[in-house]
């Protein structure tokens, strides 16, 4: 999967994908600080499957049309929290449609978010919400 990653996330998300996935960063691209109307669309036709941000409001910033680029939005850009996330980003991927946008929602329970596993999916009209559960129920 080609992944581009917004440069509001930590660029060691890079090599934490690598193993898996191919992924870029906007700034590798040569497409910094280029607002992300434009972003999307150049990213949709350089053939990204993916784009990730931590962007809460994107959704309801930019118009997706006619886009196949599906998008993510980790709940945090801090690089603690982006590494702890990477579990359910992944898990995430795997689920993902194109088009598709795609809210992670890890909880409030930061020290837990790398313990946290799948649970339910919710569809809105225009966004898709993954919600996620400790793995350990004691938590």
């Amino acid at each position: 999967m080609r992944i581009l990653i917004d440069e509001c996330l930590p660029k060691q998300l890079k090599a934490w994908l690598s193993d898996m996935h191919e992924a870029t960063t906007v700034q590798e691209a040569g497409w910094a600080n280029i607002k992300n109307g434009k972003l999307l669309r150049l990213a949709n036709d350089a053939g990204f499957d993916v784009f990730v941000t931590a962007d809460k409001n994107m959704y309801y910033q930019q118009n997706f049309a006619g886009l196949s680029i599906a998008s993510v939005v980790i709940p945090s850009n801090r690089k603690l929290l982006v590494q702890r996330s990477l579990s359910a980003f992944l898990q995430s991927l795997e689920r993902i449609r194109p088009g598709e946008k795609v809210f992670m929602d890890l909880g409030p329970n930061e020290d837990i978010w790398h313990r946290m596993m799948l649970d339910s999916i919710t569809q809105e009209e225009h966004l898709t919400t993954h919600v996620f559960k400790a793995s350990d129920p004691k938590s």
